[in-house]
């Protein structure tokens, strides 16, 4: 679908500070350059309110992300404490629609795929952001939003949500390592046992093999560029611990499913459509369901390491 794209170059000048924007759409980008005192002055009331921001050294490579619910007054701050950027990028909402919450999980979609795609060092984020508690529309519309963050900073040639160019050729001999290792969680395996219902994100009501598949569900969700080897590296059959002969993740769909065929004598994988799911490199895969009080526990870490929310419910 064609776009129209409006940009105010402020005096004038095409590498200067200038506010991009589009027809149809709640993202307006500010692209500010460091000693641009005068365009802070006369977008005061623009700037002043919840913002996903960037600041950039494209010489050096380095980059900053953050978020904030007054970003005039945040641009003061990085202007007088941090001396490595000389442009920012504020992304806000044209329709002042824009909550706290949702900047927070702006920023945290941003680390995320700016951290994947490597372009940038992003040691000044002494932090890794964290994705808050939202509703089910919330996140939509933020993740909505934040297509449109990918799209206009592309447009004013900023790369950093862009994958590097392939200069490095992998080789068969480079195994992927996992994108998140599990934490400690509060809950012990005592805690766990018997018939146990579990809640994620404050939502649903999951039996421990259920809330394993949620969890993997959520992760594709969030992490969607995730290739299937990757996702077999965080989501290791080691977890599984003694029913390791089987796959944590498999995908060979046809054998998960003909499991009579084999002279199994249950099922060892979910295997109906909507639970069959798809890796950022277009492979198909189903989940294991052979989860009890010991081996879920790792999954839960991943959880929380994620910083995702899970409580025993019943």
């Amino acid at each position: 679908m064609a776009k129209t794209i409006y940009t105010y170059l402020h005096n004038d000048d095409l590498n200067g500070s200038r506010i991009v924007y589009m027809d149809n759409c709640f993202c307006k980008l500010f692209k500010i350059q460091r000693t641009d005192g005068d365009f802070l002055q006369i977008f005061k009331e623009d700037l002043q309110k919840p913002a996903l921001y960037i600041l950039l050294n494209r010489e050096k490579g380095k980059a900053y992300i953050g978020e904030t619910d007054a970003f005039l007054t945040r641009i003061q701050q990085h202007i007088s404490r941090k001396e490595f950027w000389l442009e920012a990028l504020a992304f806000t909402a044209s329709d002042d629609s824009l909550s706290k919450t949702e900047v927070q999980y702006l920023e945290y979609l941003a680390y995320e795929k700016a951290s994947r795609m490597n372009v940038f060092d992003l040691s000044e984020n002494t932090q890794i952001p964290k994705a808050p508690h939202m509703t089910f529309i919330q996140r939509g519309k933020t993740e909505e939003f934040f297509k449109y963050v990918q799209f206009l900073a592309k447009f004013v040639g900023c790369d950093i949500f862009e994958p590097k160019p392939n200069v490095v050729l992998k080789t068969s001999l480079a195994l992927p390592k996992p994108k998140v290792l599990p934490a400690p969680i509060k809950y012990t395996s005592e805690d766990l046992k018997g018939t146990v219902r579990l809640s994620l994100n404050g939502e649903g009501s999951y039996s421990k093999r259920e809330m394993v598949l949620q969890i993997v569900k959520e992760y594709v969700r969030q992490f969607p560029n995730t290739s299937f080897e990757e996702l077999k590296a965080t989501f290791s059959r080691d977890y599984l611990q003694r029913f390791a002969q089987n796959e944590f993740l498999q995908q060979d769909i046809d054998k998960a499913k003909n499991w009579k065929d084999l002279g199994e004598d249950h099922p060892h994988y979910f295997t109906a459509d909507k639970d069959i799911l798809v890796s950022g490199d277009g492979v198909q895969f189903v989940v294991c369901v052979e989860w009890d009080k010991n081996n879920i526990i790792n999954v839960l870490g991943i959880a929380q390491a994620l910083g995702w929310k899970f409580e025993i419910v019943k």
